[in-house]
């Protein structure tokens, strides 16, 4: 039997996916945060921002995705190579 060490898996580059999707540097982080599946009280600890400058974030990445919920901005973030 073989054991893996489960490190979370890092999201897909900023740059990607501030270019893919025309977000902002800092949206552009958070959303690589949250394609790890952390949550947005977690990325804003990460980005030494507010939970509200999070949510606030988040919800511009949500509009310029077009996506409605975090599970489904993930799987959509996940698929950006």
């Amino acid at each position: 039997m073989t054991l893996n060490v489960l490190a979370p898996k890092p999201g897909p580059p900023a740059a990607i996916l501030a270019k893919t999707f025309r977000l902002t540097p800092a949206e552009a982080k958070l959303a690589c945060i949250i394609a790890r599946g952390a949550s947005p009280e977690i990325a804003a600890r990460e980005l030494k921002i507010s939970r509200e400058m999070a949510r606030n974030q988040l919800k511009s990445v949500f509009a310029k995705t077009d996506t409605h919920r975090q599970s489904e901005l993930v799987a959509l973030l996940l698929q950006v190579v």
